[in-house]
């Protein structure tokens, strides 16, 4: 009879044994898989450098904005620095800017497409742009149908660059739309303008503005 417990007892002893080898096997392997496939996974991932944008582009995607049409103002055009010799390309500038703006208008804009270049204008033209204008209201009727033309200076050419007698030429190519009823609403023709320019105590001044047939 002790010689049977003595088994029994051996055989639990060592089935018992057995099974906590195989759990402890168990969680081994499932420490391994973790530690492999999940810690050093995410570890790796922590690890990996943030993306970084140069501070050029970020200041371009925050000002970047939905493209508009582009309005003409005589802001475009620059005053002219008295202590700098002004050269054919600011002239060149200055008159593709004031064909854009002395082109660019509607029945409903109150002629501020020359009023506002005056400052631009020699005396003589100054001259011109109030007389067209007075003429020019008493003349017109009023209409809540919109119609207007917008232009775009394309390319500019020099006639005429004169620095000793004050006098120089430029030629700029447009492209001019004309709208009835709606801005959406738009034909487009190709159309040049001269624009004299004189210089007029020390500062060249637009002279006339002639657009061609």
């Amino acid at each position: 009879m002790q010689h049977v417990a003595c088994c029994l007892f051996y055989y639990m002893n060592r089935r018992f044994t057995g099974i906590l080898i195989i759990v402890l096997g168990l969680i081994i392997l499932i420490s391994v898989i973790y530690i492999i496939f999940f810690h050093k996974f995410n570890k790796k991932e922590s690890n990996l450098p943030t993306p970084q944008i140069p501070a050029k582009e970020v200041e371009n995607i925050e000002t970047q904005q939905v493209p508009s049409v582009k309005y003409v103002t005589s802001d475009n055009i620059k005053n002219q620095d008295q202590n700098k010799e002004t050269t054919i390309e600011d002239l060149k500038r200055m008159a593709s800017a004031f064909a854009e703006r002395f082109g660019s208008y509607s029945n409903h804009s109150d002629y501020s497409n020359i009023s506002d270049l005056k400052i631009f204008m020699s005396n003589k033209m100054q001259v011109w742009a109030d007389d067209f204008i007075k003429k020019q209201k008493i003349n017109q009727e009023y209409s809540e149908i919109y119609s207007g033309i917008t232009t775009q200076a394309i390319l500019e050419e020099v006639k005429q660059f004169d620095v000793k007698s004050g006098n120089a030429e430029i030629l700029v190519k447009t492209q001019r739309r004309e709208s009835k009823g709606s801005i959406n609403n738009a034909s487009a023709i190709q159309q040049d303008i001269i624009i004299k320019f004189i210089k007029e105590n020390g500062l060249w001044k637009i002279n006339s503005a002639e657009w061609q047939n």
